[in-house]
């Protein structure tokens, strides 16, 4: 499900995306939990896979994750319930059948939003195999959070052309609302994972719930290898990214005043791969969740050790 992860990190910081090179913390500024806080175990096998977590409260101020795990076999998007920012419970699979287009039986990073018309959609991204990693961007969308979902029969982004790009695959789609419209950010790429030689940040925007999206362009939003964007309490926007510090893997943040320019980023990461117990591996998919009570902002992501699994992990700022 993740094998080709630490190749596009490396891809993305060799052409030169984001590169962040000054000195700074050991491990990052941020206080880390020391274990992870969510596991999924794969039934029958010693393995775990939990990784792409996107957190949030619903409308009774719940706490909800939806992330990627397996599912007989394949990466399908699932649900946990939280009583608190550390304890999480395993709820149910949401997405796993194959959709109308044939296309999409293995299902990664996903989004969650409320529509206006009160629907619940999941933005993820399907491909039809690991072999055959050409993933592009879904919708489906049902009355209730916990399903069931009706999934589309063609794909919200197609790959192809994109503002003047020839995208192969996709990656990573993060919506925000601004100024009465929906701005979604992805990572395009110009070939399959193991060829690809260009990785682009692109961007749309939807009038009508999500349902549909034009004005693709090229932005400047930062959000590296499966990063998300978040609007703050003050209107403003965040983004969380990994990208290289010092031959490690780092986490960083940006901040806006627009979703897909001006973006200010911190040269000094969050956090640092620690190199061993839960980050042995991989520190990856991070995302930006501010306390509604405290404003304390909070990001959740995916450590790894390749020979035991994914998990998620979460850290605090200072």
């Amino acid at each position: 499900m993740k094998k080709y992860k630490s190749i596009i990190i490396i891809l993305i910081v060799g052409l030169g995306i984001i590169s962040c090179k000054k000195k700074g913390p050991l491990k990052g500024d941020w206080n880390r939990f020391s274990e992870p806080v969510f596991r999924d175990e794969i039934e029958g096998e010693n393995y775990e896979t939990a990784s792409d977590a996107h957190v949030f409260l619903d409308d009774s101020g719940n706490l909800n994750m939806i992330y990627t795990g397996d599912q007989d076999g394949s990466p399908s998007i699932k649900l946990a319930t939280g009583t608190n920012w550390i304890n999480w419970s395993k709820k149910s699979t949401l997405l796993d059948s194959i959709g109308p287009s044939g296309l999409d039986k293995n299902k990664e990073t996903p989004f969650y939003r409320k529509a206006a018309s009160g629907k619940h959609q999941i933005f993820y991204i399907g491909y039809p195999t690991e072999d055959l990693y050409e993933a592009q961007i879904y919708m489906a969308e049902s009355d209730s959070l916990t399903g069931g979902y009706v999934l589309q029969s063609t794909p919200i982004v197609s790959k192809g052309v994109i503002a003047g790009k020839q995208v192969y695959c996709m990656t990573s789609p993060s919506i925000v609302e601004f100024e009465g419209k929906l701005y979604m950010t992805f990572i395009g790429w110009d070939n399959s994972p193991n060829k690809v030689t260009e990785v682009w940040i692109l961007g749309a925007i939807s009038t009508d719930d999500g349902y549909t999206w034009t004005n693709f362009q090229e932005v400047d939003t930062r959000i590296g290898m499966e990063g998300q964007v978040v609007k703050a309490p003050d209107g403003s926007f965040y983004s969380v990214y990994t990208s290289d510090y010092k031959k490690n893997e780092g986490i960083f943040i940006s901040h806006s005043n627009h979703p897909f320019n001006n973006w200010s980023e911190d040269k000094k990461p969050i956090l640092l791969k620690i190199g061993k117990d839960y980050e042995k591996d991989e520190l990856i998919a991070p995302q930006l969740i501010f306390d509604p009570v405290t404003n304390e902002k909070r990001v959740f992501y995916t450590g790894a050790d390749y020979s035991l699994g994914w998990w998620i992990m979460t850290a605090t700022e200072n």
